[in-house]
């Protein structure tokens, strides 16, 4: 009995794992939309590692950032403005590994953008990910922007995006909370 109780009792830590490592994926994803760059850079550990392939879309240019404070400048106009519900990042078929120890999880993840400017594009989200104490956050993370198309000059929004105000929690997602309450 004792066997099976220490497999389950590891089948549930890598399940609330997993879990976890959705929800801070889907913080990244919100608060990239809304323009939190404070909740964007929350997702990475200290020391993460950002590499950015094909950046900005077509350009075949590749960027690598080590640290937080490597990454921020990235995503600063994020902030720049009043956080507003762009929503332009779209993430499906995400899957997530979580390692027999829980010493990390890796996710993979296509991902769509559109919103904004008269342009669709899409990509690969890929990122390693480890429990940092008080959430699982992201160590190694690769964007790759593989496809895109633009609009003719003459395309044009058939309305303005609100004010993340409007939204519950000014828009964030709910956060996983590791203590169930």
């Amino acid at each position: 009995m004792s066997d099976e109780i220490n497999e389950l009792k590891a089948r549930i830590a890598r399940l609330e794992a997993e879990r976890a490592v959705q929800s801070t994926f889907n913080e990244y994803l919100y608060n990239l939309d809304i323009g939190y760059t404070e909740g964007i850079m929350d997702v990475f550990t200290e020391d993460a590692h950002l590499e950015v392939v094909n950046f900005p879309p077509g350009t075949m240019k590749n960027l690598d950032f080590r640290g937080r404070d490597e990454i921020r400048p990235l995503y600063a106009d994020h902030s720049a403005h009043e956080p507003h519900l762009s929503g332009g990042h779209h993430a499906c078929n995400i899957a997530i590994n979580v390692a027999l120890d829980c010493s990390k999880a890796e996710l993979s993840a296509y991902f769509m953008t559109s919103g904004g400017r008269p342009s669709i594009g899409g990509g690969m989200y890929q990122g390693t990910f480890r429990d940092d104490g008080d959430k699982w956050r992201m160590t190694e993370y690769r964007i790759m922007s593989n496809w895109g198309w633009s609009a003719g000059s003459d395309a044009k929004s058939n309305t303005d995006s609100l004010p993340a105000s409007v939204a519950q929690r000014d828009g964030r997602p709910p956060v996983y909370d590791r203590q169930g309450s």
